[in-house]
């Protein structure tokens, strides 16, 4: 297991028993032989983070960590990515996709740092 790479596992949760609706992003990371291995780990490490009010979606997302200088984890080693085409412009693809207004979570831009 210990020579098997590293993958970044997103798994996405619908939180219940809140004032509004919510949905939880996580990112867990995972030794497995491939994608499908790596998402089937980290959905048998969900059963423990799940409870009464966090539902796992059955939505996850795999990406290989590509550590070729090192076998270990480190600073700067990217552990998730998703590229994404789109021909909207920087503000509305942010808008869109990452700034909501209803992140529960610290965020920063260039011109911009608060705790929404």
């Amino acid at each position: 297991m210990q020579n098997e790479p590293w993958y970044g596992v997103r798994l996405v949760y619908q939180l219940t028993g809140t004032s509004r609706q919510a949905y939880e992003e996580r990112v867990i990371l995972v030794r497995a032989d491939s994608d499908d291995a790596a998402i089937a780990l980290a959905e048998q490490y969900s059963k423990d983070y799940e409870s009464e009010t966090t539902i796992y979606t059955g939505y996850a997302m795999a990406f290989h960590i590509f550590d070729e200088d090192s076998p270990a984890l480190g600073p700067g080693v990217e552990v998730f990515s998703l590229i994404r085409e789109s021909d909207m412009d920087i503000d509305a693809y942010l808008v869109r996709f990452h700034d909501t207004g209803s992140e529960c979570c610290r965020k920063t831009r260039d011109d911009e740092s608060e705790i929404g």
